[in-house]
């Protein structure tokens, strides 16, 4: 039987979806975790979750069927969801340009689940493994893989997505996980993973105004995303943040 742990980080993501916080609480939140250095407890949940999943092993399931999806169209006259947003992906592609050169990606794959059982039985979890990182790529630059997660207008915030993406990599950079990924050629050969291979993490916004408590929100998740990246704890598994607005 293949178990899939349900990690601290993954059941503190699952509550921010699921309890419908306002922006206030949020940014109330965020802001009590940049204060006086308890970013570092999240550190460590980040940490106590990753040590957790890494009980999760099963290198010969695929992250992706061949059936997993349809083809999306290349050309979007607006952009009004996710799915929206990768079609652009794939009309750039190869080198995606953003804001700052550094942070130029290329596009792989949508939709990557971390953890897939349909040729076991599971304890925990669906079958599908569905949904997942909304995409995955790798930085022009330094060939840095990359998790990243879109929000588009009202879906939820820059905070929301730094968790979530938390969590993605406390269940992707783990040892199995890591040579699950060797196996399935997930990245498309574009790097040589080791058991400490660097990922970037990228939150793209899509949103033609924000308001000042979500500006707010955002300004405090980048001070958020700084302390996680410079922690010397963290940064063999976060080496950046990329962002950009359509």
């Amino acid at each position: 039987m293949t178990t899939i742990p349900i990690t601290k980080l993954r059941n503190f993501y699952e509550s921010l979806a699921k309890l419908g916080l306002s922006t206030d609480t949020q940014l109330g939140i965020v802001k009590d975790i940049n204060r006086k250095e308890k970013y570092k407890r999240l550190i460590s949940l980040y940490e106590e979750s990753k040590k957790h999943f890494a009980e999760y092993k099963n290198i010969d399931e695929a992250f992706l069927p061949g059936s997993y999806r349809k083809p999306l169209p290349i050309e979007v006259a607006t952009i009004s969801n996710t799915q929206d947003v990768i079609s652009v992906f794939q009309e750039r592609n190869p080198e995606i340009k953003v804001g700052d050169s550094e942070y130029n990606f290329n596009y792989i794959e949508r939709e990557v689940p971390t953890h897939r059982v349909t040729k076991t039985n599971s304890k925990a979890g669906r079958k599908s493994g569905a949904g997942g990182i909304d995409f995955i790529g790798f930085n022009c630059k330094n060939s840095f893989p990359i998790l990243g997660e879109i929000k588009v207008k009202s879906d939820q915030n820059a905070f929301y997505a730094l968790i979530q993406l938390l969590r993605y990599l406390s269940e992707l950079s783990t040892p199995n996980q890591i040579d699950r990924i060797k196996e399935h050629n997930l990245f498309k050969n574009n790097f040589t993973f080791t058991y400490k291979t660097s990922f970037y993490l990228y939150i793209l916004l899509v949103s033609e105004k924000i308001g000042n408590k979500k500006n707010e929100l955002l300004k405090e998740t980048q001070e958020l995303a700084a302390h996680l990246g410079g922690c010397p704890r963290m940064r063999n598994f976060l080496q950046g943040q990329g962002k950009r607005r359509f």
